[in-house]
């Protein structure tokens, strides 16, 4: 991508890398905690530790914030986490609230729900707003605080790939990869936030159990001018797609999310080249009846689904959430809102630990000097 990458309204940023302050090539900044990986949970657990003192350094492989929509629904419990984080009112401006949403059995309907929210709710029960947004508005959260600190609690270092870590007993040794040069960073606490492929879980040798599907969906993000409301349908058997599941969401920009799933036998890589891509939007478009619209392709993936956790998500001083922690099932959003809870409830707990052995510290050096 270019500086002037740009999907609907929104701009990508690329960051430069940059290195720290080093002594014989090692951060010669003390660092509480590395969180690695700088997606949705790494960035939320940094502000959470900022709001209780704690610092933090985010070591993000990439340069710039997520391609495509991802995780895209965040519920009222997420935004609540979001606002303790200082980024709703970006969430709430851009993203589109929804509360309902309807199921089809080939092309009937059979299935309407509608979440509770009435006055009496601050928050909408759900909005819509791809991860690319959600990683920017956090990013801006941290340049914020940042600029109107004097000792910025969190350090976002961009292009720096952990390439190796050893753990020691009282922390954590990091290998940083960047452009600029190598170098060492040592680490009270590590974290791992990097996500389904987690490269930390994978160098421990950690296997995630559970089930994982069979089951294989495609993403496709389109730009498309329709005034369909904001809600989530689901088809089931579609004729369109027999024998497996579409489901269809609106979000900013006049981006829309479709989910495909594969049939037993279809080929992934085939089911992604472009022209097979266009083939089943159109397909769908025209069976609700929008084939009518002009469209474009923004972005596909795939993935398969799975529930699959760690048996433990601390191992020493290696602490896991979001992703590189479990694998939740698509369905119900629980992917991206349980990595905001992972955040919100490890942050307290560690900057509780990190305050113990502290005044633990304290009490030792003051001990020692009456003696």
């Amino acid at each position: 991508m270019s500086s002037e990458d740009q999907v609907g309204e929104f701009r990508y940023t690329h960051h430069a890398p940059r290195l720290p302050a080093l002594v014989d090539g090692v951060d010669a900044t003390p660092c509480a905690v590395a969180i690695v990986g700088g997606g949705p949970v790494g960035i939320a657990l940094a502000l959470g530790l900022a709001n209780w003192g704690v610092r933090s350094v985010v070591l993000e492989a990439d340069d710039t914030v997520c391609i495509g929509s991802r995780a895209a629904c965040i519920s009222r419990r997420s935004l609540e986490i979001v606002d303790r984080l200082g980024s709703l009112p970006a969430f709430l401006a851009k993203g589109l609230a929804w509360s309902g949403g309807r199921s089809f059995y080939r092309t009937e309907e059979v299935f309407r729900f509608q979440m509770p929210h009435d006055e009496r709710q601050r928050l909408p029960p759900m909005i819509n707003l791809q991860q690319y947004y959600i990683e920017q508005y956090l990013v801006d959260e941290i340049e914020r605080r940042n600029r109107a600190a004097s000792e910025p609690l969190v350090d976002l270092r961009w292009a720096s790939e952990v390439t190796r870590f050893t753990p020691q007993a009282d922390g954590v040794a990091l290998d940083v990869h960047t452009a600029l040069g190598d170098y060492s960073l040592r680490a009270g606490w590590m974290v791992a936030c990097d996500g389904g492929q987690s490269m930390v879980r994978k160098a421990l040798g950690l296997p995630l159990v559970g089930t994982a599907y069979e089951g294989r969906y495609v993403i496709i993000d389109i730009h498309l001018p329709s005034s369909h409301p904001t809600e989530r349908r689901a088809w089931f058997d579609p004729p369109w797609n027999p024998g497996s599941t579409v489901l269809m969401h609106r979000q900013v920009d006049d981006i829309w999310r479709i989910d495909y799933q594969l049939r037993a036998g279809d080929d992934t890589e085939t089911a992604l080249q472009p022209e097979n891509v266009r083939k089943f939007v159109q397909k769908h478009l025209e069976a609700i009846g929008e084939g009518h619209l002009p469209w474009e392709t923004i972005w596909t993936s795939v993935y398969r689904a799975g529930a699959m956790t760690l048996e433990a998500y601390r191992h020493g001083r290696i602490l896991f959430a979001g992703n590189a922690a479990h694998a939740m099932p698509i369905f119900g959003v629980r992917g991206l809102n349980s990595g905001f809870d992972d955040a919100d409830n490890l942050a307290w707990k560690l900057a509780l630990v990190l305050r113990i052995a502290f005044s633990a510290l304290t009490w030792k050096a003051a001990t020692r000097s009456r003696e």
